[in-house]
């Protein structure tokens, strides 16, 4: 008798559900059924959306449900918005039920406007906004263009290339406008390495672009943009995005909306669900990771659907081909432990040389467009395959403002250890809401933390709990990790309350684990530190000071 099919559901339709899909075509031949669930007929082809506006380039669509017939995958429309992990189902937005043997999330991330006054670039859909600076730069009708990346801008390199190439536009058109690139890293591009850096620095140099570093956009406002620290002159300032992941039902999200993965990325205490690209929480947003990401989930799937082979866990090599109006360069650094090499270079060191790397993707996309294969220039090849160190990479691309880290203050008054709550709830995470909602009326809390062995793990709230309830979920079953915020963000006890207000208002939440020593002592929420800055300042004010 033959073995049942494994139905794979993959939610997304772009570079991380392609290079899945493919994937497990490979690896897993005939054992698996492939279903995408994706909201936009088309796929877009999205990494010369920079170029376009200045006619360098033309961003490729393809019809999804074609490339999924190719695949032998079907298509169903739909956005998944709930996932009930233990009988294997997932709701859409338009209310239908879909069931799967394992899931992979990749729904990518929603972009934000992250700096007021400013022009937001997401991709294809800005270019008018994009060609409308570009005319008034033809026109000569502005003298201060910035290109701006803020803090939780996950992949920096679009700002650059903007600035690069509307510098080259406005040099070639002789009209005086002056390009500044803002960022908080404190060095081009400093992801890539010194050397892809120093290599960036002079392009910009090369062009007259100015490079401040260190601080992040705040707003613009009559004419000035202002930072971080200081504000400087900008008649136009173009901004990327904050990205964040959009609310899953089911699956434990961080705050930012982004899933939680292991090494093989899967979900954190989800069973057979996995995520890849955009949606988990590796803090590089960036396609090739993504595509990474894919093979690596595709690969466990197979192996949960019967196939014989050892899954890859995930090892992330970044690279990146930054387009600069000119020659392009590849940029590449080796982030593992004792890794020496970086390399900014003006010829390819990977192949085929395209802005995504996909091991599948890149060559399936060629033969449907009917692209030929292009010719390996007869330059030396490097190898690129190397690791990236994910500590390295979260401090480089550090979600939150520098303001979040302890800062010491004088004496115990005006810091967050003068008005935590000690002793917080603690439960374990396959606690169900029932008995979570028990614990918070017993205790009379608004909140409970979420810890395990490895120590905390996720944070719940009455919201929490109650929208579970809303949504029809057995609240007697469902357990805690399915519906709390995972890997919370934290403050220590010295952490000024100014700092701890920024911080919960600048990620939308009401609470904040308080931990010293990797040790959790205590809780405060946004109404604890908003009471006792209020009350200090009306203390102030009664004392005449």
């Amino acid at each position: 008798m033959d073995a049942p099919i494994f139905r794979v559901l993959i939610a997304g339709g772009g570079v991380a559900a392609l290079e899945a899909a493919l994937t497990l075509r490979e690896v897993a031949e005939e054992r698996v059924e492939v279903e995408l669930l994706a909201p936009d007929p088309l796929f877009w082809y999205r990494p010369v959306a920079v170029a376009e506006p200045f006619g360098l380039g033309t961003v490729r669509h393809f019809d999804l449900g074609d490339l999924a017939n190719r695949l032998g995958a079907g298509l169903t429309l739909g956005a998944l918005t709930g996932v009930d992990s233990e009988r294997r189902r997932v709701q859409t937005e338009a209310g239908a039920t879909l069931a799967y043997d394992a899931l992979l999330v990749a729904s990518g991330a929603v972009p934000t406007d992250a700096v007021p006054g400013a022009f937001t670039f997401r991709g294809p859909a800005d270019g008018k906004r994009v060609g409308t600076i570009l005319d008034e730069v033809d026109h000569g009708n502005l003298a201060q263009v910035v290109f701006a990346v803020p803090w939780g801008a996950a992949w920096p390199l679009p700002a650059y290339e903007l600035a690069l190439m509307t510098a080259r536009r406005a040099a070639a058109l002789d009209a005086h406008t002056h390009v500044t690139v803002v960022t908080p890293e404190a060095e081009p591009l400093e992801v890539f390495g010194r050397a892809a850096s120093e290599a960036v620095a002079d392009l910009l140099a090369d062009v007259g672009i100015e490079f401040l570093g260190g601080v992040y956009p705040v707003e613009l406002a009559d004419g000035r943009l202002v930072l971080s620290e200081g504000s400087i002159a900008a008649d136009r300032v173009l901004a990327l995005p904050r990205l964040r992941g959009a609310r899953i039902d089911g699956i434990a999200q961080t705050s930012e909306g982004f899933i939680p993965v292991d090494d093989h990325c899967q979900a954190l205490g989800a069973g057979a669900v996995f995520a890849a690209g955009d949606i988990t929480s590796f803090p590089i947003k960036q396609g090739g990771i993504a595509a990474q990401q894919a093979v690596v989930a595709a690969e466990a799937i197979a192996v949960l659907a019967g196939a014989t082979l050892v899954p890859h866990p995930f090892r992330p090599v970044l690279r990146g081909l930054l387009l600069t109006g000119g020659e392009p360069r590849y940029l590449r650094r080796d982030l593992s432990p004792g890794g020496e090499s970086e390399w900014a270079s003006a010829a390819p060191i990977w192949w085929p040389p395209t802005k995504i790397v996909g091991r599948r993707l890149t060559s399936f996309l060629a033969s449907v467009a009917g692209d030929p294969e292009p010719e390996q220039p007869d330059v030396a090849m490097v190898d690129v395959d190397v690791e990236l160190d994910r500590e390295e990479a979260g401090r480089l691309a550090r979600p939150l403002p520098t303001g979040i880290e302890p800062l010491a203050a004088v004496g115990g008054s005006g810091t967050v250890g003068s008005v935590m709550r000690s002793a917080p709830v603690t439960v374990a995470p396959d606690e169900t809401l029932d008995a979570v909602a028990g614990a918070m009326r017993e205790r009379d809390t608004g909140c409970v933390l979420v810890a395990d062995d490895s120590g905390l793990v996720g944070i719940l709230t009455a919201r929490d709990v109650l929208r579970a309830a809303a949504g029809g979920v057995r609240t007697g079953e469902a357990p805690a990790r399915a519906w709390m915020t995972a890997v919370p963000l934290t403050v220590g006890p010295h952490t000024l309350l100014d700092v701890a207000a920024e911080t919960m208002t600048e990620h939308g939440i009401h609470h904040l684990p308080v931990v010293e020593d990797e040790r959790v002592v205590g809780i405060v929420g946004l109404r604890d530190v908003t009471r006792s800055r209020g009350l200090a300042t009306r203390m102030a004010v009664g004392l005449g000071f």
